[in-house]
């Protein structure tokens, strides 16, 4: 393994897609800074893949600050990888403290990494920031209002941030990723497993290594080459509301 002089910072990098990429990125060479609320994970892959880490709630505005101050200029790669979704419920009948949960983590510390991170990459001149979007952010479905919103709204500003900084030397990207069973489901349920393995029964669902290597397949591209986004399904997925099974769900 070459050492690349590269720092990045994965976000949510406790479980699922986050801590994929950390073991995919860290074998390439790059430096890691992981985040994550669950120290005991951290810790555990700090130990396995010898990186800095941060316990941080990122909705906390006071953590978030205190993290950005510490890495400062140190950063050359951003994976804004923290979200998630909670309930399937219809909007009259979802819980506020729900709805509130997603934007606080999917939108406003999404945006505020972001916004804290440009200005320091256009002034050290080079950069690379990916947001992991979802095709929950091309497509509607019922019970998925507010997640489908924040990543809507997720999409948007990262293109729109793709066109302010066009000219800078970033590149700014987006995965776009459909069903991966990761803990996704398990917290979307609210830790029911019943609930969370019949959303992937009779189907092969994506994998968080199959994400983390669409990552790394965009970071290791020419520095003239920027994917905008990857837009992925499993094969048996052919939108967020079709899916082929080969047995009928319990």
């Amino acid at each position: 393994m070459m050492k690349t002089n590269k720092t990045a910072l994965i976000t949510g990098a406790t479980s699922g897609i986050g801590r994929a990429t950390a073991y995919k990125l860290a074998q390439s060479g790059i430096e890691i800074v992981a985040t994550g609320r669950r120290e005991d994970q951290l810790k555990s892959l700090a130990q396995e893949i010898n990186c800095e880490y941060y316990c941080v709630d990122l909705t906390s505005e006071f953590e978030r600050e205190q993290m950005i101050k510490k890495l400062g200029k140190k950063i050359d790669i951003v994976i804004n990888n923290a979200g998630l979704a909670l309930g399937k419920d219809e909007v009259s009948a979802s819980e506020w403290s729900d709805i509130q949960k997603m934007i606080d983590l999917n939108i406003t510390a999404a945006i505020k990494i972001c916004h804290a991170f440009t200005p320091l990459l256009i002034e050290k001149g080079e950069g690379d920031i990916i947001n992991v979007c979802s095709v929950a952010g091309h497509w509607t479905y019922s019970g998925g209002a507010v997640y489908c919103a924040t990543k809507h709204a997720l999409r948007a500003f990262t293109q729109t941030l793709r066109e302010e900084t066009c000219g800078k030397n970033l590149r700014i990207m987006q995965v776009s990723p459909g069903m991966v069973e990761t803990e996704f489901s398990l917290i979307r349920f609210k830790g029911d497993h019943s609930q969370a393995k019949q959303v992937y029964a009779g189907m092969t669902p994506l994998t968080a290594d199959d994400i983390a290597r669409q990552i790394s397949f965009m970071l290791e591209q020419h520095r003239h080459v920027c994917i905008d986004e990857i837009l992925s399904m499993p094969t048996d997925q052919g939108s967020p509301t079709k899916v082929s099974r080969k047995a009928p769900i319990d």
